[in-house]
């Protein structure tokens, strides 16, 4: 497939289609013509700031249609794209900044003062407003002949010294991966592609460029909708949706509340995963509700390969595997599995996945040893120069050549399709008063999604409230244990290193003592179920608060969906915030079904 520039493929696209909207928010629709207007502004603005070809240029906007120029036009002068999520932490966002050094950023037209604390950490920075590209002269800035090779964009990944790591994209891959799934799943002008990503990640990339290449229109939610799976899955439902990109942990809870809500998805034609192993139970629910009228799409493939490198459309046989394989490579890529020495293992045994292809990251952002360590020489191929990229992941392939994920070689988990590297928590747990030591284990609580314990040293002096408040003002919301413990000793192996495999999640709870207030009624009983089935210890006290016992943002969205399954009342996330209790959230259940029942003897 020959090379052609992503600026160039949106730009024939805009040509074609000038008055079709390409971004739709709850605020505004953009045309193609306007997204042009927009992305020359940019490009424009930039270039009287002084950035031009190779120049890193951070995004910092809420606005998803802001978002979408803003990548268009970096692009265009050939800049390095780095959208940042000005939802995160703000000492996250000023770590990220302070280690990409950009040389611009791009602010919201709002002027979003949330930016003006992380952009401290980055005093260099020269600070470009939206607004300002909004009115500055199209076609004012230097035309250029992209390369395969240019330096794209820069997406950070949690790092094993404690700061974030860096990853320098390359042109090339942009091209091969839009073009790749566009033409897999013949996207075109009448699609309709939702954008329910964090900008922070590089999936961010196919959520927008992927309809703008083709036609189509990029869709952005509500904010206050991501994080709620019943009116986000009404959105897609009503905004005819055709395409979705998410994790498993997302997906989930978009089921059931399609099920018990009774959406049809009549637009939805493919469900793209990735980020997280997709559980063949989950798929067997999907099928029974929508058949195979919906492709689910199982991606696999790390940052630094850009986006996924290998996909397998999921069918109901693989709801009878043990999991759903990752499939087989994109074209131009070729998957290795070798052993320790970096030889080929025989089929059907297990190796490390190594990534041949032309089409991965250029290097780590300013860590030359790291890069060194995990882009390694193609020793296989004789007389090769190339680079292999060594993934980390551990994976088989099954007797039908697809591939199978089985974990990850080093401390690197997945939580809610968000990469923490287990030292990183580490390292913050350790900056934290009172804390000289610290382990930060995964757990799998039977069916609920994967939950982060951490254990500290020394048991007596240490606040574990305090210390979890600490870390969620510096690490993602994912990266954030659920149960902190404070111990007098954490195991160790006989090299003197910290012995994972003897850590544990903490014990269910004990009885409760004189002073806990149990269940008192049926709707208690089973909202404190609920609570038990995705919390670390089962929930005994009906006053005690949802963070108070060890639940986190993503164990949020597994109460609410299985409260709409369990109760049939659909509870806006704002709802279980105001009401963290067990107490007073089944008041709140009870007066949606009074109101329920009161609404239907009306009808009668």
């Amino acid at each position: 497939m020959a090379f052609e520039a992503i600026p160039s493929i949106v730009g024939r696209t805009i040509e074609l289609f000038p008055d079709r909207v390409a971004v739709e928010t709850p605020d505004s629709r953009l045309s193609y013509a306007e997204l042009d207007g927009l992305a020359d502004g940019v490009a424009a603005a930039l270039h009287r700031a002084g950035a031009g070809a190779g120049s890193v240029v951070a995004v910092l906007t809420d606005d998803r249609a802001e978002l979408a120029a803003a990548m268009v036009g970096v692009l265009r002068l050939g800049a390095v794209l780095a959208p940042l999520d000005l939802s995160a932490p703000p000492l996250r966002l000023a770590a990220v900044l302070a280690d990409a050094r950009p040389t611009h950023a791009l602010v919201g037209a709002d002027g979003d003062r949330r930016a003006d604390g992380p952009l401290d950490a980055a005093p260099d920075t020269v600070r470009v407003g939206l607004g300002a590209a909004k009115s500055a002269a199209r076609d004012s800035y230097p035309a250029r002949t992209a390369a395969p090779d240019d330096p794209s964009h820069l997406f950070h990944t949690s790092g094993s010294t404690g700061r974030p790591k860096g990853i320098l994209g390359r042109l090339s891959s942009l091209d091969h991966y839009i073009r790749w799934q566009a033409g897999l799943l013949g996207a075109g002008p009448d699609w309709r592609v939702g954008q329910l990503v964090s900008p922070g990640f590089d999936a961010v990339l196919r959520d927008v460029l992927l309809p703008l290449s083709v036609g189509g229109t990029l869709c952005a939610p509500p904010a206050g909708i991501r994080s709620d799976p019943s009116a986000l899955a009404r959105w897609i439902d009503r905004e005819r949706i055709t395409l979705i990109h998410c994790v498993p942990s997302v997906f989930r809870p978009l089921l059931t509340a399609a099920v018990t809500g009774g959406l049809g998805f009549a637009s939805l034609r493919c469900v793209a995963l990735s980020g997280e192993r997709l559980p063949p139970a989950d798929a067997a629910r999907w099928f029974d509700r929508f058949g195979d009228r919906v492709t689910l799409l199982n991606l696999y493939g790390p940052t630094e390969a850009t986006m996924t490198k290998t996909f397998h459309v999921v069918t109901r046989s693989d709801t009878d595997r043990a999991s759903v394989p990752v499939g087989r490579p994109l074209p131009e890529t070729e998957v290795l599995l070798l052993d320790e020495g970096g030889a080929p293992v025989p089929d059907g045994h297990v190796g490390e996945i190594h990534l041949r292809t032309p089409h991965l990251a250029l290097r780590y952002h300013r860590q030359p040893e790291a890069t060194a360590r995990a882009f390694v020489p193609d020793r296989l191929r004789e007389g090769a120069d190339g680079l292999l990229y060594r993934t980390g992941d551990f994976g088989r392939l099954l007797p039908d050549g697809a591939l199978e994920f089985l974990g990850r070689r080093d401390h690197q988990v997945k939580v809610g399709g968000v990469r923490v590297e287990l030292e990183e928590v580490e390292s913050a747990l350790r900056e934290c008063p009172g804390v000289t030591e610290a382990a930060v284990v995964l757990g799998e609580p039977g069916d609920g999604p994967p939950l982060l314990h951490a254990f500290v040293e020394p048991a007596v002096g240490v606040d574990t409230d305090a210390v979890r408040a600490r870390l969620a003002e510096r690490l993602p919301a994912a990266a954030v244990p659920v149960g902190i413990v404070a111990t007098d000793g954490i195991p160790r192996t006989i090299s003197g290193k910290i012995d994972r495999a003897a850590l544990r999640p903490p014990a269910p709870a004990a009885a409760p003592d004189e002073h806990t207030v149990g269940p008192r009624n049926a709707t208690e009983r089973a909202v404190a179920d609920i609570w038990s089935a995705v919390l670390p210890a089962p929930a005994v006290d009906v006053r005690r608060t949802f963070q108070q016992s060890g639940g986190g943002s993503l164990a949020v969205i597994s109460v609410l969906s299985r409260i709409e399954e369990e109760f049939g009342v659909s509870l806006p996330l704002l709802t279980f915030l105001r009401n963290p209790t067990i107490e007073a959230l089944a008041g709140v259940v009870e007066e949606a079904l009074l109101d329920t029942a009161s609404d239907d003897l009306l009808k009668d």
